[in-house]
């Protein structure tokens, strides 16, 4: 089966089990330890165990929470990503919530004292609009003083400092085998806007059957005053740190360890 795209990353998004199996590196233990470490850090008042996560994808982290007795709730656009959570889900025991929505205009009436979005998943807001009406959708949600940890590309991939054109690995998993290829080196810059329209192709050998998707859609990378004045112009929220990498030993710096921009923002 070949499927190709031109305009968005949704087919691959869509097969679910692959990019489960595909990103299975992440350690969503380490993660959701940091989750709570920071909390209490930054605000240690709240104590609800109430937690949100924007582009889940499969949910390995809101499962993960609901192991350490958090309520869970993840939101994606994907309807197969939510099939797919909340059967990931059932299969370990846990039971979260998963909400098939758009993360720009988010409504909920529940509240929740912690959020985050992961993998770069801020690289699909590609106006400065989609990013102030993100925020304060966000924030509406969190109560007083909740958090907001958003792991994102280093600044060093805006200015081609350590940015790599493509990006490629390769994960099995019961029989299944995915080969990722993130970007080509036909992908185009605008130094202007910041986007770039990155292909993904996605290879998978499942055992009797097999298949190739390639998708190209726009992503945008931010540098980090860029961001701060976004968060400011939004209203709602604070820069209460920013981490270098999902690790609290880690700063934000130019050092070769620090490859991520990890903001955490403090709902005011």
């Amino acid at each position: 089966m070949k499927v190709k795209s031109s305009n968005s990353h949704n087919e691959f998004y869509s097969l679910a089990k692959y990019y489960d199996i595909a990103f299975q590196y992440i350690n969503a233990e380490s993660e959701s330890s940091f989750f709570e470490e920071i909390l209490r850090k930054h605000s240690p008042h709240l104590k609800s165990k109430t937690f949100i996560e924007f582009a889940a994808g499969p949910a390995l982290n809101c499962i993960e929470m609901a192991k350490h007795g958090w309520n869970s709730t993840a939101v994606d656009l994907s309807p197969d990503m939510q099939t797919y959570g909340l059967e990931k889900a059932n299969q370990q025991g846990q039971k979260i919530n998963y909400l098939c929505s758009d993360m720009i205009r988010f409504s909920s009436e529940d509240k929740y004292d912690l959020a985050a979005i992961l993998s770069d998943s801020t690289s699909y807001l590609l106006t400065n609009d989609d990013v102030i009406n993100h925020l304060r959708s966000v924030a509406d949600c969190l109560n007083d003083g909740g958090l907001y940890i958003l792991e994102m590309a280093h600044p060093k991939d805006v200015f081609g400092v350590a940015k790599l054109t493509a990006t490629k690995w390769e994960a099995e998993r019961d029989g299944c085998k995915v080969k990722i290829k993130w970007g080509s080196d036909s992908d185009v810059f605008d130094p202007v806007s910041q986007i770039t329209n990155v292909t993904v192709t996605l290879d998978y050998f499942d055992n009797d059957k097999s298949g190739t998707i390639t998708n190209t859609s726009p992503q945008r990378c931010f540098t980090a005053t860029e961001f701060e004045a976004l968060v400011r112009a939004s209203g709602v929220f604070e820069i209460a740190a920013v981490y270098g990498d999902i690790v609290s030993a880690m700063e934000f710096n130019n050092e070769k360890r620090a490859w991520r921009m990890v903001p955490v923002l403090r709902k005011k």
